[in-house]
C-alpha cells in the first residue's frame, strides 16, 4: 500500500483549488477521477475486496463514484450495502430538517462474490450530477485469499450454551490454527475468559454467534499494563494480540457478522431506537451494577491496587501488531476500553457497530503511537469518545512514536463524549489525520483535542473537513490545555515543553446545534494554540465561541445565522476574520493589535529606594487599549544566573502612569510597557532602565524553621522526579525565587508568583538517592539555605525494553530420541534482567507447571536448556525460543530449529545407538 502524509496533501490540495490549479485537473465536461485509490491493510478475504480512496482537488459537483472491476462496471460507491453507518447517514440526509446540511460522499466500495486466490484489478470513476464520469483513477490490483482452512472452536470442545466457560478451547482452536486459517466462533453463545492471537489468522465471529466475556475476573490474566509508560496494572482483554517486540505480530483479522459482548456492565432497557444503554456505570456503581466490572475491581482491590477501578478489562486489545483488519461484527458492553491498538501499524477498521452506550471510559476505538490507521464506514455510539488517539505522556514521550497517517471517513457518530478525539496522551503527537465525509448526531463534541500542558507534544497537521453535525450536547469544536482526568493512575514527569495544537484544518462542516461553546479554544499563557483555521463553516443554530490563549489563526467564511454577538475572544493574537465570516465589534477589535508611535517613550520619575513612577504616550488600537502591563526583566544574582521578565503592575487602557513599589534599594530594573486590546492583541512599547536609590541591601532571606518548613510531597516519588513543596521564607524586599539543589547540584528555579511553593524536580536518574536542598533568592541576589533537607530515592528504573537475542543466536538440538529433544541456545540480553525463556514445538507452546498465556509470567525455563519430551517418533518438528524480563515483557521472536525424532525400537529389536 503506498502511503503519505494525509493531511498535509489535504492542505496542499486546498491551496491547489484555491489558485486554480488541481493534482488531478478535470476536463471541460468531465469531474476529476479520485485519487490514493488503494485497498486498505488487510481488507480482503476469499470473497471479497475493499477500496478506499480521496476526493480530488477539483471535486465541486461529484456525486459518487462508480468502481469497475476488470474493466467492467461493478456498482456505485453509494450503494454500500456493507457499512452499518449508510443506513443512518441515509436517514439522516432523508429528514427535510437537514437540508441545509453539508452532504457527505463515499469514499469506499467492496467487492463481494470473487473467487479466492484470484487477482483482481479495480479503477474509479468520479460521477457528477448530470451523469458525467471521469476518466479512470490510477489502477489498483490485489489478490483474494485461498479458502482458509476453518478451525471450528466447538471442534475443540466449546459448548455455546452462554454458561460454559470455553477459554481453553477457544485457546486450543487458536494455537491449532494454520498459516491463513479462520477460527470460527459458530451460532451459540460461547463464553470465555481472555484469549490470545497469533499472527497470520482470521478470527471470525460467525452469524448468529456470540464472543461472550467471563463475569469471573481469575479468568483474565492480572499486570496488565495498557501503555509502554503506564504504572497502573490491569486485567488483560477479553480479545488480546500482544507483544513487545514490536512487528513480530502481523496479519490478524477479527471479523464478524457476530457479536463480541464484554459482560461489563449490566444493562438497562434499549433507547427508543434499539441501541443498548448500560445502567448507570462509575466507580461509584460498579458495586450495584457492574458485572465483569465489578469482579475486577474487586479482585484488584484483592491484589494491593491502589486503583482498582482503573484495572478493568477492554474488550480487544492489539499491541505491536503489523497489519491487521478489524471489521463487519457488533462489539457491545465492555468493563472498559472496546477496541485498543498500541504501537501497532497498518490497521483497518471497517464496517463494525461499536456500541456501548452508558458504559463509563467505554470508549469506541483508541490508536495509541500507531501508524497508517484507516477508519471506515463504522456505527458509533459509546459511553466514552467514539474515536481517540493518543501518543505518549510527559519527559518519556520524544522516545514513544506518534500516531500518524490516519484516514476517517464514511461514519456515522450517534452517541459519544467526542466524534473525533485527540488526547489527553499527547506527547509523542497525534499527527497528519484526514477526517472527511462523517456524520455526527448527538455527541457532546464533534472535534475534541484535550489535553494536560504537562503532558507535552500536542496535535498537528489535522484535516476535518465535508462533515455534517447536528444537535451537539457541548462544543462543536474544541481545543483546550485545560483537561484533567481525575481517575488517572499513571504518573509520568511532566513534560519541559508544554502541549500544543496547531496547523489544524475545519473546512466545509455544517452544524446544527450546540449546547455550549459553539468553538472553545483555552490554551495557556505559556503556550498558545496556534494555527487553528476555519474555512467555510457554517452555523445554523449554536451558542458564541469562547476562544483564549490562540495565535495566527484564520475564520473564513465562517457564518453564524441565528447567534448573535458570535464572538468571546480573550488572550489571543494574530487572529484574522475574512470573507463571509459573521463578524462583530470583538471580531473587528481581534484583527487589529495596538500600535506604537515612532517617539513614544517610557518615563521614570519619583524614583525612590524602593519605587518609581513610569509615564508613556498612549498607544493606538483600531478599537481601544484596555490596558497596559509594565514588565520587570531587571538582573539578579543567585545560583542559576537571571531571572525573566515578571509583570510588574497593570494599568487601565486610560491610564498613562503606573507607581511600582516594593523593589530592591540600590538595583538596576529595566522596565518595558506593553499594550493590550480587549481580546489579547499585545503589542510592545517602550523600555527604559532605573536604579533604585539607597544602600544596597544585605540581608538574605529568613526561612521558616521546623520539619515541615521544606518536605517530600506525599506519594510524589517517581522514577526521574520527586515533588516538593515549603513554607515560604521572610526578606525586607520580598524573595524573588526559589533555588532547589539536588545532591549539591542545581535542579530547579522556582519564581516567585503569587504564592508558588511547589515545584517537580525533573530529570533525575532512577533508583538514585538525593539530598535536597532548598535556597530562597531575593531581589538583590542574597541567598539563605533552608535548614531542613530532604533525603528520597527515585524509583527503580521503568522497564520499557524488551530482551534481545544477537543476531547470531541460535538453537541447537542435543540427544534427539524417539520421543523427546534436549535443546540449548544463546542467550538474550536485557537492559535489567532476563528471566526465564518459552518454547513453542510448532508454533505450540510447551508448558509448565502454569497453564501458559503469551502473557504470564509461566517461563518455561530460566536456564539456556530444556529437554523437550512426549513427542511423536521419526517426526520433524521446528522450535523456537522467545525471552521474557522481570517486567513481563517478551520477545515476539528468537532463534529457531527443525529437529527429527529417531524411529521407535519395538521389544527385542536389537537397536544400535
Amino acid at each position: 500500500m503506498r502511503w503519505r502524509t494525509i493531511a498535509t496533501t489535504a492542505l496542499c490540495s486546498l491551496v491547489l483549488a484555491a489558485a486554480g490549479g488541481s493534482s488531478a485537473r478535470a476536463a471541460a465536461d468531465r469531474p476529476a477521477p479520485p485519487t490514493d485509490v488503494r485497498v486498505p491493510a488487510l481488507a480482503f478475504d476469499d470473497q471479497s475486496i475493499t477500496l478506499a480512496w480521496e476526493k480530488p482537488a477539483d471535486r465541486a459537483g461529484i456525486v459518487d463514484y462508480h468502481v469497475f472491476v476488470n474493466g467492467r462496471f461493478a456498482g456505485s460507491a453509494s450503494l454500500n450495502a456493507t457499512s452499518p453507518a449508510k443506513p443512518f447517514v441515509d436517514a439522516f440526509y432523508a429528514d427535510p430538517t437537514n437540508g441545509q446540511q453539508v452532504r457527505v460522499q463515499p469514499e469506499t466500495f467492496t467487492a463481494s462474490s470473487l473467487r479466492p486466490d484470484t487477482r483482481y484489478s479495480f479503477t474509479v470513476r468520479s460521477v457528477d450530477a448530470a451523469g458525467h464520469e471521469s476518466h479512470d483513477s490510477e489502477r489498483v490490483t490485489q489478490v483474494t485469499t485461498p479458502v482458509p482452512r476453518v478451525f471450528d472452536v466447538t471442534d475443540f470442545g466449546a459448548v455455546g450454551d452462554g454458561v460454559t466457560v470455553n477459554t481453553r478451547s477457544i485457546q486450543a482452536a487458536i494455537d491449532a490454527c494454520t498459516p491463513g486459517g479462520e477460527v470460527l466462533v459458530p451460532a451459540g453463545v460461547f463464553k470465555s475468559g481472555a484469549i490470545f492471537l497469533h499472527s497470520d489468522m482470521t478470527l471470525r465471529i460467525g452469524a448468529g454467534g456470540t464472543l461472550l466475556g467471563s463475569d469471573n475476573a481469575a479468568d483474565y490474566p492480572y499486570n496488565f499494563l495498557l501503555y509502554d509508560y503506564s504504572t497502573d496494572p490491569r486485567f488483560y482483554s477479553l480479545i488480546n494480540a500482544h507483544t513487545y517486540d514490536f512487528g513480530t505480530l502481523r496479519d490478524i483479522r477479527i471479523v464478524g457478522p457476530g457479536t463480541i459482548d464484554g459482560n461489563g456492565w449490566k444493562q438497562g432497557p434499549k433507547d427508543a431506537q434499539g441501541f443498548p444503554v448500560a445502567l448507570p456505570s462509575s466507580s461509584s456503581t460498579v458495586g450495584k451494577n457492574g458485572i465483569l466490572a465489578r469482579a475486577q475491581t474487586d479482585l484488584a482491590g484483592q491484589l494491593g491496587s491502589t486503583s482498582p477501578y482503573g484495572t478493568r478489562s477492554n474488550l480487544i486489545t492489539l499491541r505491536g501488531v503489523d497489519r491487521a483488519y478489524l471489521g463487519g461484527f457488533t462489539a457491545v458492553n465492555p468493563a472498559q476500553h472496546t477496541l485498543v491498538t498500541i504501537r501497532s501499524t497498518n490497521v483497518t477498521v471497517n464496517d463494525t457497530r461499536l456500541l456501548t452506550g452508558g458504559v463509563n471510559n467505554g470508549d469506541g476505538i483508541d490508536f495509541d503511537s500507531s501508524a497508517h490507521l484507516t477508519v471506515v464506514n463504522n456505527l458509533f455510539d459509546t459511553g466514552d469518545d467514539d474515536l481517540n488517539f493518543a501518543a505518549g505522556l510527559g519527559a518519556a514521550a520524544p522516545s514513544d512514536p506518534p500516531t500518524r497517517n490516519v484516514f476517517v471517513a464514511n461514519n456515522f457518530y450517534r452517541k459519544g463524549h467526542g466524534a473525533v478525539v485527540a488526547g489527553s496522551h499527547t506527547g509523542a503527537w497525534i499527527q497528519d489525520v484526514l477526517a472527511e465525509d462523517n456524520v455526527v448526531d448527538g455527541t457532546d463534541i464533534g472535534l475534541r483535542m484535550k489535553t494536560d500542558p504537562h503532558n507535552g507534544g500536542g496535535a498537528r497537521r489535522v484535516v476535518f473537513r465535508d462533515s455534517a453535525l447536528k444537535s451537539v450536547a457541548m462544543q462543536a469544536f474544541i481545543f483546550t490545555s485545560a483537561y484533567a482526568d481525575p481517575g488517572a493512575a499513571i504518573v509520568v514527569e511532566p513534560s519541559a515543553r508544554l502541549a500544543q495544537f496547531r496547523d489544524v484544518l475545519v473546512r466545509n462542516v455544517t452544524v446544527d446545534g450546540t449546547g455550549k461553546d459553539a468553538i472553545n479554544v483555552t490554551g495557556v499563557a505559556d503556550q498558545l494554540h496556534q494555527d487553528l483555521d476555519f474555512d467555510g463553516v457554517r452555523f445554523l443554530n449554536a451558542k458564541p465561541t469562547s476562544i483564549q490563549f490562540l495565535r495566527d489563526s484564520t475564520f473564513h467564511d465562517v457564518v453564524f445565522d441565528h447567534t448573535p454577538s458570535p464572538w468571546v475572544i480573550a488572550s489571543s493574537t494574530g487572529l484574522s476574520f475574512t470573507g463571509t465570516t459573521t463578524q462583530s465589534p470583538v471580531s473587528l477589535d481581534a484583527t487589529g493589535r495596538p500600535s506604537w508611535a515612532a517617539s513614544s517613550a517610557l518615563t521614570a520619575t519619583a524614583v525612590t529606594d524602593t519605587s518609581v513612577t513610569l509615564s508613556w504616550t498612549a498607544a493606538a488600537d483600531n478599537v481601544a487599549v484596555v490596558s497596559y502591563r509594565i514588565l520587570s526583566g531587571g538582573p539578579t544574582q543567585g545560583p542559576t544566573g537571571a531571572m525573566g521578565t515578571r509583570i510588574a503592575a497593570t494599568a487601565p487602557g486610560t491610564a498613562g502612569t503606573a507607581t511600582i513599589s516594593g523593589l530592591a534599594p540600590a538595583q538596576p530594573h529595566h522596565f518595558t510597557v506593553v499594550a493590550a486590546d480587549a481580546t489579547g492583541n499585545a503589542t510592545v512599547g517602550p523600555s527604559a532602565d532605573v536604579n533604585t536609590t539607597g544602600a544596597r541591601d544585605t540581608t538574605p532571606p529568613t526561612p521558616p524553621a521546623g520539619a515541615g518548613s521544606f518536605a517530600l510531597l506525599p506519594s510524589s516519588t517517581g522514577f526521574t522526579w520527586l515533588k516538593v513543596h515549603w513554607q515560604p521564607a521572610a526578606d525586607d524586599f520580598g524573595v524573588a525565587r526559589y533555588e532547589v539543589l539536588a545532591n549539591g547540584a542545581p535542579a530547579s528555579t522556582v519564581p516567585v508568583v503569587g504564592s508558588a511553593n511547589t515545584v517537580t524536580v525533573t530529570r533525575l536518574l532512577p533508583g538514585t538517592a538525593y539530598v535536597l536542598t532548598l535556597v530562597a533568592v531575593d531581589a538583590t541576589g542574597n541567598a539563605a539555605t533552608y535548614g531542613t533537607t530532604v533525603s528520597a530515592t527515585t524509583l527503580p528504573a521503568y522497564d520499557r525494553s524488551v530482551p534481545r537475542f544477537p543476531e547470531d543466536a541460535r538453537v541447537r538440538a542435543r540427544d534427539v530420541r524417539a520421543t523427546s529433544v534436549t535443546l540449548i541456545w544463546t542467550p538474550a540480553t536485557d537492559d535489567q534482567r532476563v528471566t526465564g525463556y518459552r518454547l513453542y514445538v510448532d508454533g505450540r507452546p510447551v508448558e509448565g507447571a502454569v497453564p501458559f498465556t503469551p502473557v504470564n509470567g509461566a517461563s518455561t525455563t530460566a536456564d539456556t536448556t530444556l529437554t523437550v519430551t512426549g513427542l511423536q517418533p521419526d517426526t520433524s518438528y521446528r522450535f523456537t525460543v522467545q525471552a521474557g524480563d522481570s517486567a513481563n515483557r517478551w520477545t515476539g521472536s528468537g532463534p529457531s530449529t527443525s529437529a527429527r525424532t529417531e524411529e521407535a525400537v519395538t521389544p527385542g529389536e536389537e537397536f544400535d545407538p
